[in-house]
């Protein structure tokens, strides 16, 4: 097979190739949408929709995001590769002893000096201009796209640089920790930084000048921002980018980065940083592939706890019984329906009634009442006031400094009540799972509840990560995962679905080799 890069570097365009070959490319390159029988039940009869996304087009081109894929391919079925203008895909100037050289000359400070694989993944985003790295929480992805930044901009080789978080509290966070990077370093910052996001004041996009008196427009060098926000902006405005950092690279799947990542053409590097990427040859992970390009490096948490880079992580799950016996049967029955496709409804029945019974509430309140440290409370519901409600029973029942935060809180009330628990002991802060699932730093955690149900992977594996960021005379973060036990009858309909989602969860912690205790409590 015989590929090469089209001119605008957009895509692998297939040259030659046998018919065997071609069909094999077409057949590997097309994937199924997650989930989507339970999609395509959704839709009108007669639809002809299969859930398959093809990322081959009829012109026999692939997204060229997708070499790595290709050269699987090619490897599996022992096809001969050639993909004529390669070179762009790795930067050819790269030298990683000048990088070595670099750094050891910037971080002069023992105490701050970057950790062995935070130098590696730097090195391999300057190697290739389109890839995604797959770091632990805790793993400093932070540092390493400061210096992969720093680097290049101290050279001149790159003038402006954008970088996507999913959220506000991110765009806030990472800017204050560019700042704080130059000033371990014992460095004045050279560049200028500019914030946009929803609600961002005029002054954020501006800076103070004494000479004229007043804030002036900004030229920023790099530019942190949601997604959300940038993806409203115009073609022109991403012209001038010469780096598109995605920060929670799982994200790229949405439609507005993806718009972001197309409208950044003039990037000479696009990279991709999280923690948590979709399973590998899934339609997710072909079009976080597409867009942004292979993974490079990875680096797991558990490599990270065993070499004394992160804080041990201990999960207890605590098993809640708490229906009456007739109760149980009924929804067993709902279960049992041989013609009940909506699985969803019943799921969110279910999960109706645990955030409705009394007797599971009030254990739930005690039980973070009891904690010793400061504690984060992690729930899905806003709708229903639950995050809500367990804040108004601390405030009214504890002496403890609670906090509350949703997705509409104030972005300064957030940074303020993040500051008073890493100042302060025996805070609370009870927080909606969508504010504080992800790349949230706080040092001084070191209780997690998990109080509502989830079995996404992500969501999952970002909440593990919200306390394993070392602090002294923090020996671990313990983890206390909530779950509701309305089992009934046999088959495979006696488990409950929230069942099944803390049994989703506990294979998640034992992938992840973190300590797991499950106890069982009949209230």
């Amino acid at each position: 097979m015989k590929f090469k890069v089209t001119a605008d570097n957009k895509f692998l365009q297939v040259v030659d190739s046998t018919h065997l070959e071609l069909e094999q490319l077409r057949y590997s390159f097309t994937k199924k949408v997650d989930n989507w029988f339970i999609i395509k039940k959704k839709m009108r009869s007669g639809s002809g929709w299969t859930g398959d996304v093809e990322f081959i087009d009829r012109y026999n081109r692939v997204p060229i995001g997708l070499w790595q894929e290709v050269k699987k391919l090619s490897d599996k079925y022992h096809f001969h590769l050639e993909i004529e203008g390669a070179d762009f895909l790795v930067n050819k100037d790269y030298d990683p002893n000048d990088f070595d050289k670099w750094a050891r000359g910037y971080f002069t400070d023992p105490e701050f000096y970057p950790r062995d694989y935070q130098l590696e993944a730097t090195k391999r985003l300057l190697k290739y201009r389109l890839c995604t790295e797959e770091i632990s929480t805790s793993g400093g992805k932070t540092l390493i796209a400061f210096m992969f930044f720093k680097y290049l901009f101290n050279k001149g080789l790159i003038k402006k640089m954008l970088y996507v978080v999913p959220n506000v509290a991110l765009v806030t966070q990472t800017e204050e920790k560019f700042y704080e990077y130059e000033d371990r370093t014992d460095h004045k910052p050279n560049w200028e930084s500019m914030c946009v996001y929803s609600g961002a004041g005029k002054e954020k996009n501006k800076r103070y000048s004494v000479a004229a008196g007043g804030y002036v427009e900004k030229e920023p060098n790099i530019v942190f921002g949601t997604f959300q926000s940038l993806s409203k902006r115009g073609l022109d405005y991403f012209s001038e980018y010469d780096v598109v950092c995605v920060d929670e690279t799982h994200h790229a799947k949405a439609n507005s980065i993806k718009e972001i990542l197309v409208k950044c053409h003039n990037a000479n590097y696009k990279f991709g940083l999280t923690g948590t990427l979709p399973k590998e040859d899934s339609c997710d992970s072909f079009t976080i592939q597409a867009y942004i390009g292979p993974k490079v490096y990875q680096l797991h948490s558990a490599d990270l706890i065993s070499a004394g880079n992160a804080t041990p992580v201990h999960v207890i799950g605590i098993e809640l019984d708490y229906l009456e016996t007739e109760t149980k049967k009924k929804m067993f029955d709902l279960r049992s329906v041989k013609d009940n496709d909506d699985k969803v409804k019943l799921l969110n029945l279910e999960k109706g009634v645990a955030r409705d019974n009394r007797k599971r509430f009030n254990y739930i309140v005690e039980t973070i009442n009891k904690s010793t440290k400061n504690s984060l409370v992690l729930f899905g519901d806003i709708k229903n006031n639950y995050g809500r409600s367990i804040y108004d029973w601390m405030k009214a029942n504890t002496d403890k400094t609670v906090y509350y935060i949703d997705g509409g809180t104030k972005v300064e009330n957030r940074d303020y009540y993040k500051g008073k628990m890493e100042e302060e002991e025996n805070v609370i802060i009870v927080a909606s799972v969508g504010t504080f699932s992800e790349g949230i730093d706080i040092l001084n955690v070191h209780n997690i509840y998990i109080v509502e149900s989830n079995k996404s992977e992500f969501i999952v594996r970002q909440i593990l990560g919200r306390g394993m960021r070392l602090m002294p005379g923090k020996e671990k973060i313990q983890v206390i995962d909530f779950s509701d036990n309305y089992e009934y009858g046999s088959g495979f309909q006696r488990t409950n679905y929230l069942m099944r989602h803390s049994a989703e969860r506990e294979k998640i912690y034992n992938e992840k080799q973190f300590p797991f205790k499950r106890f069982k409590v009949k209230l």
